[in-house]
């Protein structure tokens, strides 16, 4: 099968879109992953996945901490200013709305929710790697009834 084939096979399955966002040595990262998924309730693990060249990486090992903020509808705009790979660390942060975890990590406001984790592993997944994380602590924000969803190369 060619990777054409294979995502355009994968995108016919709807997924959520969430920003993961972390901290090391004073500066900020975070990059839009629809990759986001749970694992296990005893004990409570997920797991995402980032490309290997990602500038994100440098901040995301064993033991360190990271958000996944679920984005809502209305933050499409947010979402392309985390994919896009020409904008630095701080650039992406721009002109958004956070507030800081209990562990100096921005979370993004008005998501439809967030969960705070520390890492546990990280796999090699071929031109990713596959991060699991702990989750510590989180929080539901029931203002925000629908998430963004990503769909057939579409945000939705």
């Amino acid at each position: 099968m060619d990777q054409s084939l294979f995502k355009e096979i994968c995108g016919t399955f709807p997924t959520g879109v969430t920003i993961i966002t972390s901290k090391k040595n004073n500066i900020d990262y975070g990059f839009t992953a629809n990759s986001f998924t749970s694992v296990s309730l005893c004990p409570l693990l997920v797991l995402f996945c980032l490309d290997k060249n990602a500038k994100s990486n440098e901040a995301l090992n064993k033991n360190e901490f990271f958000i996944v903020n679920v984005l809502s509808k209305t933050q499409e705009k947010i979402c392309f200013q985390f994919a896009n790979s020409e904008l630095s660390p701080k650039e992406r942060f721009e002109n958004i709305s956070t507030k800081i975890s209990k562990k100096g990590i921005k979370i993004i406001s008005n998501s439809c929710s967030f969960i705070e984790c520390k890492i546990k592993e990280k796999f090699d997944g071929g031109d990713h790697y596959i991060y699991i994380g702990e989750c510590l602590n989180g929080e539901i924000n029931d203002e925000i009834k629908d998430p963004l969803i990503y769909h057939r190369g579409k945000i939705l």
